[in-house]
Order: C-alpha cells, then sequence, then structure tokens
C-alpha cells in the first residue's frame, strides 16, 4: 500500500509539476505575444488617426476648391491654349509688336511635349528693333500680359548707334 501510496503521489505530483509548468509557459507565451500585440494595436491606432485627419485635410481642401478655386479654373483654362490654338502664336505675337512700333522675327526653338496631367511648352525666339528704348520695353510689357501663359527666359539687347535691336527667348505653355 506504501507502494501504491507513493506511486499515485508521484503521478499526481507530476501531473500538478507539468500543469503548473504548462501554465506557466502559457503565460510566458501570451505575455510576450500580448507586448507585440499591443505594439501592433498602438501602430494602428496611430495609423487610424493619422488617416483621419488626412480625410478630415481632404474634406476641407475639397470644401475650398468647390468656394473658392472653382471659379478660378475657368481663368486658368483661357490662359493655357491648347495646342492646336498656338497655330497663330506668331501672328498673336506679331501683333503685339505692330501694336508697340517695333521690327519683328519670330522663329521657333523647339518644343517639349506635356507630360501626365503637366503642361507642354513651345519655345520660341524674337528679334525687334526700334530706334526707341520705350517701344521696346513696351513690346516686353506687352508679352507678359500675353493673353497665353508665357515665360520670357532671357533677353538681350545691342546697340548699332542709331537702332536698338532686342534678341528674346521664350515659351509659351500649352494644355
Amino acid at each position: 500500500m506504501e507502494n501504491h501510496f507513493k506511486k499515485k503521489l508521484i503521478i499526481e505530483a507530476s501531473v500538478t509539476f507539468l500543469l503548473v509548468a504548462a501554465l506557466f509557459g502559457g503565460i510566458l507565451f501570451f505575455k510576450g505575444n500580448m507586448a507585440d500585440y499591443m505594439g501592433k494595436i498602438e501602430t494602428a491606432r496611430a495609423s487610424l488617426a493619422s488617416r483621419t485627419t488626412s480625410a478630415g485635410d481632404l474634406a476641407n481642401l475639397r470644401s475650398q476648391y468647390n468656394s473658392k478655386a472653382k471659379d478660378y479654373l475657368n481663368v486658368l483654362y483661357n490662359i493655357i491654349p491648347s495646342y492646336d490654338q498656338l497655330i497663330n502664336l506668331n501672328r498673336d505675337i506679331q501683333t503685339l509688336a505692330a501694336r508697340n512700333n517695333v521690327e519683328y522675327g519670330f522663329s521657333f526653338a523647339g518644343e517639349t511635349p506635356k507630360s501626365g496631367q503637366g503642361l507642354g511648352t513651345i519655345s520660341f525666339s524674337l528679334v525687334t528693333g526700334s530706334e526707341n528704348f520705350s517701344s521696346l520695353m513696351s513690346f516686353i510689357k506687352s508679352l507678359q500680359e500675353f493673353r497665353y501663359l508665357n515665360s520670357i527666359d532671357k533677353i538681350s539687347i545691342n546697340s548699332d548707334g542709331t537702332k536698338l535691336t532686342m534678341s528674346v527667348s521664350a515659351r509659351v505653355f500649352y494644355r
């Protein structure tokens, strides 16, 4: 009987030890995973807060676009012509030159095609001449206020004593 009692005690102690060891192992396992899950939850919360802020900013921008910027879209649409509208670019600039009483020469210098949502450009060179400096400056002012969006890249003025000659490198943008 004593042998049976020892055997039963050893079996119950072993089972109890195994249960305690399994419970302790489970606690350690879940404790390690809990820290990992808490880190993931904190990261997800931060991401959710960031996305919520972004969604709010997007809604604010949409509201501003609808209330303010949408009205100016037609203005931009009118000053940035389509490629086909630039067929008369030379004649339009020649009209500006005639209005400002300057001699006029025009040549295309190249084209940068539009890419994606960006704008394309047509580069051109002008050679103008006048005996009057104010006529040349008036022509430049007219070119800056031209009906199409453009950029004047380079201007040089030379004089031969009686006549001023101005060379202009510029670009006009198209959609």
